[in-house]
């Protein structure tokens, strides 16, 4: 089993979407943690320790930046990376202005999230199709 340091956290509503990520993740030989608010998130462990967080910005009537922001007030210095749907510059702007270390716009690859993770965590992909 890899090391709770190595698990990446996804925090997106939308289960269907959060569910295939982990899945997709997991089949590189990631550890995932997969929580559909921004409280679940906060509340848990596993946050303290993660290698990555990936957070949707439209967390139903929350935003993904706010917990970004949230998650960095408590000392948790694990990179972040945004994802969105929205197709909108501002959106984009706003998140990088927060702090992330990278943006990702939905429909994106799930190799295209590994390569990111990756460059954010520096550890390479256990495995992969």
């Amino acid at each position: 089993m890899i090391p709770a340091r190595q698990t990446i956290v996804i925090v997106d509503d939308d289960l269907n979407t959060g569910t295939a990520l982990m899945r997709a993740l997991v089949v590189f030989g990631y550890h995932v943690q997969l929580f559909s608010s921004p409280a679940a998130c906060l509340n848990a462990v596993v946050t303290g320790v993660a290698a990555c967080f990936v957070i949707d910005i439209h967390l139903g009537h929350q935003s993904g930046i706010d917990l970004s922001r949230q998650i960095s007030a408590k000392g948790i210095k694990a990179p972040v990376i945004h994802v969105s749907g929205s197709g909108m510059e501002d959106v984009r702007q706003e998140a990088l202005d927060s702090g992330c270390a990278a943006f990702l716009d939905k429909p994106f690859a799930v190799t295209e999230l590994v390569r990111v993770i990756e460059k954010v965590t520096g550890r390479l992909s256990i495995s992969g199709p």
